[in-house]
């Protein structure tokens, strides 16, 4: 097999951060509104449940928007904070990507995956990274300017043919 792109990203706190603020940019809006929506929606039966006398229910609800509420801001939060304390962050931990025709893979002291592509959630291309979105919360971070094999321009246009309907620039 051809290796068609090669990167070598070092993921580092400044572009741990980068990310979480494009990643709040692009996915906060939305997480807000749902979790409003889904917080109206639980207060809305909690005070139906108060007015129609079933005390139990209206508590129940209650604990439920609560632990929602908790769950929707805590958890985020915790996630973060565990995440700049990883090793691969706080020894900024290399990450090899190898692009070949159909998938890519990535290496690192610890981790050898492969990825198809038609597995990617969403690709984000900014002025210094590439953002391959595994779900909705986690991505792999290429930085642009350590490609050793290929261009950000040929990358660009490759990923963009490969993911036609996940490819998003803000360039």
């Amino acid at each position: 097999m051809k290796v068609l792109f090669k990167n070598k990203t070092k993921y580092s706190k400044e572009a741990y951060d980068e990310f979480l603020e494009f990643h709040q940019e692009k996915y906060g809006f939305s997480y807000y509104t749902y979790t409003f929506a889904i917080a109206v929606a639980l207060l809305f039966c909690f005070v139906m449940q108060i007015q129609s006398k079933n005390y139990f229910i209206s508590i129940l609800t209650f604990v439920i928007l609560v632990l929602f509420l908790l769950w929707r801001f805590y958890n985020p939060i915790q996630t973060v904070k565990q995440e700049k304390q990883s090793k691969k962050i706080e020894n900024e931990q290399e990450f090899i990507f190898k692009f070949f025709e159909k998938k890519f893979l990535i290496y690192s002291q610890k981790l050898n995956r492969q990825v198809f592509y038609w597995q990617l959630h969403k690709v984000f291309e900014t002025e210094e990274y590439f953002y391959l979105y595994i779900d909705k919360t986690h991505a792999f971070l290429l930085d642009k300017q350590s490609f050793e094999v290929g261009t950000p321009e040929g990358f660009s246009k490759f990923i963009r043919e490969k993911c036609k309907f996940k490819f998003s620039s803000k360039i």
